[in-house]
């Protein structure tokens, strides 16, 4: 049942982040949210799963990847990674879809839009979906009645 929970929640978390990315103000799909989904809807209870975690280290990505970008450094996918990782370990904000955000925001050579989007703006519809589902939905699926 824990799979199908999983892949319940995760459809509900895709289906705000297109409704996001059509009508909401920017844009918000990037390959970095599917990992993102995995381990919201997976492995919730995980340090890497919690809200502090995943969007401090969006922001973090973004920042860095923007930085990246505009100093203009060789290597900069590399450069971008190793500094997000660094600063997400030293705010003990680690999240692993965040490394990546940073390699392909500085591989598309995003500008200053890309701090919010689609990374962090996504990151942020997938946590804004969990908690809800979390709410509402699993404890139905589930058949546990929420603690009042």
């Amino acid at each position: 049942m824990d799979s199908i929970t999983a892949g319940l929640g995760a459809a509900c978390g895709f289906a705000a982040l297109q409704l996001a990315n059509d009508h909401g103000p920017l844009g918000c799909l990037c390959p970095p949210l599917g990992a993102v989904a995995v381990l919201l809807f997976c492995l919730p209870g995980a340090p890497a799963s919690q809200p502090r975690a995943v969007i401090g280290a969006h922001v973090i990505a973004g920042l860095v990847g923007y930085a990246v970008v505009e100093s203009g450094l060789p290597y900069g996918e590399a450069v971008a990674v190793v500094m997000t990782i660094t600063l997400m370990s030293a705010a003990k904000m680690v999240h692993p879809p965040a490394g990546a955000y940073a390699f392909l925001y500085v591989n598309k050579g995003m500008g200053v839009k890309g701090i919010l989007a689609p990374g962090l703006y996504g990151a942020a519809v997938l946590v804004a979906t969990q908690m809800v589902f979390n709410a509402t939905l699993k404890p139905l699926l589930s058949g546990k009645k929420k603690k009042e």
